[in-house]
């Protein structure tokens, strides 16, 4: 019964895909004749510096009583530590993973940091901050925090 089926939707099918070739190709010619060229414009050989699609991530400077909003409204928050006694002295927060980064290091961690990731930059000098704004992990959707000031226990608690 199967094999029937198929044969009569075979014998349907193949007459129909015949006539559709026939009217494309005996049509096809004179439709490309009708049809007006249109001119390109030049393409440039010069490339932007930035694709058109790529976003530039916020940066805020923000303090550490407003950082502790943003460490409670952000789950993914990464918090990098640029201060050079980062190892000494702990990070004011508990309960807040800390990755403490050397400035030699600063480059290449800010090459593996995720688009969509939202970072908090601690103890950050003027040549971070430069190197942060000229990286290409700029081109990202979350936005970066520079926490500013001193990170008394005091101002935390």
């Amino acid at each position: 019964m199967n094999s029937l089926w198929f044969l009569i939707a075979m014998m349907l099918t193949v007459p129909m895909m015949y006539a559709i070739w026939w009217i494309r190709h005996s049509c096809g010619d004179e439709l490309h004749e009708s049809i007006p060229s249109v001119s390109q414009p030049p393409v440039s050989r010069v490339s932007p510096l930035v694709s058109a699609g790529a976003q530039t991530r916020l940066m805020r400077w923000i303090s550490i009583g407003e950082f502790m909003k943003v460490l409670t409204s952000h789950r993914d928050l990464i918090v990098i530590d640029l201060r050079a006694e980062a190892c000494r002295n702990p990070f004011p927060v508990p309960d807040v993973f800390v990755l403490p980064v050397a400035p030699s290091e600063l480059g290449w961690i800010l090459e593996c940091l995720p688009d969509d990731r939202s970072v908090a930059f601690c103890g950050a000098s003027n040549l971070s901050i430069f190197m942060i704004e000229t990286s290409p992990c700029m081109a990202g959707s979350a936005p970066f925090y520079i926490l500013e000031g001193a990170f008394d226990l005091e101002e935390v608690a």
